[in-house]
């Protein structure tokens, strides 16, 4: 039976560690990724940055990196495009491909890569494990369950989209009309409008995939 887990890794090796090891204050949240080319996977991200300007100068240096862009900026967060090369140290991307993995989410923040993947059975999950930790990535499992399981939706959400949506509706954010905006959840939570948005959105997203057949 296929599980889903969510866990953190963390190494100078992965996509992106030259930039995030010289940028700081930033999160990234993957919005989506695809590879013509195993090796090179192109990233649809979105970057909550202090200072955009020091962020491309990382990237244009970044030996991971061959070519970006901007796409939109929304609230001061940025959408980027970002074509990686064969140049990474320890390739995620085609290591959960191969074992049959579909990756549902993954962000950064606080240094760690975090993440939301669906394996096909326990053993894939031990062998990308594996594959992780004799490469030198440093990987916390923080929770695993089976992908069929539809009696609680809930459990399935991560500890912030549970956090911003109970938030929503405290706060009136779901009423007729709505008592509050994304704005005055962000300024709550301490994050961007873009950020609780994203929160919003996949915590809807994870609540119907674990609720409705």
């Amino acid at each position: 039976m296929s599980v889903i887990a969510e866990y953190a890794v963390r190494s100078d090796e992965l996509a992106l560690g030259e930039t995030l090891g010289t940028v700081s204050e930033v999160e990234l949240d993957v919005e989506r990724s695809y590879a013509t080319e195993p090796t090179k996977p192109i990233l649809f991200v979105w970057a909550t940055i202090a200072d955009g300007a020091a962020f491309d100068a990382a990237l244009e240096s970044d030996p991971t990196v061959g070519e970006f862009g901007v796409l939109s900026e929304v609230d001061g967060d940025r959408l980027y495009r970002i074509t990686t090369t064969d140049r990474i140290g320890v390739a995620l991307y085609p290591a959960w491909v191969e074992l049959g993995a579909e990756r549902l989410e993954a962000r950064y923040a606080d240094g760690w890569w975090h993440a939301r993947t669906r394996f096909p059975d326990r053993e894939a999950l031990s062998a990308y494990r594996q594959y992780l930790e004799d490469n030198g990535v440093e990987f916390r499992l923080e929770r695993i369950y089976g992908s069929t399981q539809r009696d609680d939706g809930a459990r399935a959400l991560t500890e912030e989209q549970r956090e911003t949506l109970e938030l929503a509706h405290e706060l009136g954010y779901f009423d007729v009309p709505r008592s509050a905006t994304t704005t005055d959840l962000a300024a709550e939570l301490g994050v961007s409008n873009q950020a609780v948005s994203e929160r919003l959105r996949r915590g809807y997203a994870r609540l119907v995939e674990e609720t409705i057949d």
